[in-house]
């Protein structure tokens, strides 16, 4: 009996070690002019570079297909648009981020912003798009607003959500700073393509 809750424990602390990751930062003296994300438990600071690349991805992207593969986005509040209105809101979105008059932008997930809302907001659905990326390559400055410091490292935990896995970035308190699920919903709700 000893022996099987010895192999029982180990088989446990074996998969919870698998089942997360853990991202190091490193200062980025590249940061001219970032983007703030800022939600109840962080702050993110996004190199602007890597939203303009991310932008010019997608835009080769969605032109090959001709607007027509909403899939190609993973956030929610794309599922449902229409090839012309993927075309008229990320051209939009495009010349917002191209005008270089439009520097310091910041976001927050106290307010309530509506996808089809102009000004710095047409910028928001596709930052949320791409966070998940960029926190899984440790490409963002992570602040933990409880005590306004960098966080050197956080972790990446695995969620399953009807068979579909879905990342929990975590700090290093265990607070939540990004669930991807709260903004990749529709691969389990039924209306959109797994990826």
């Amino acid at each position: 009996m000893r022996t099987l809750f010895l192999t029982v424990t180990l088989l446990v602390t074996a998969l919870a070690s698998k089942s997360q990751d853990i991202v190091k930062l490193y200062p980025d003296d590249t940061m001219k002019d970032s983007i703030v994300y800022k939600n109840g438990t962080s702050i993110l600071v996004i190199n602007r570079v890597d939203v303009v690349n991310y932008m010019k991805g997608m835009d080769t992207v969605l032109q090959k297909t001709c607007y027509s593969d909403n899939r190609a986005f993973h956030n929610v509040q794309f599922s449902h648009l229409t090839a012309q209105e993927i075309e008229s809101h990320f051209t939009s979105a495009l010349a917002f981020l191209g005008d270089s008059t439009h520097t310091n932008l910041e976001y927050s997930t106290d307010k309530f912003v509506q996808f089809w809302t102009e000004g710095e907001n047409i910028l928001l659905p596709y930052i949320e798009d791409m966070l998940s990326s960029l926190l899984t390559d440790g490409r963002i400055k992570v602040i933990d607003k409880s005590t306004q410091k960098s966080v050197p490292q956080y972790t990446i935990f695995w969620e399953d959500i009807a068979g579909q896995p879905f990342k929990i970035f975590k700090l290093p308190s265990g607070k939540i700073i990004f669930r991807e699920s709260n903004h990749y919903i529709e691969q389990f709700a039924g209306s959109g393509a797994a990826r």
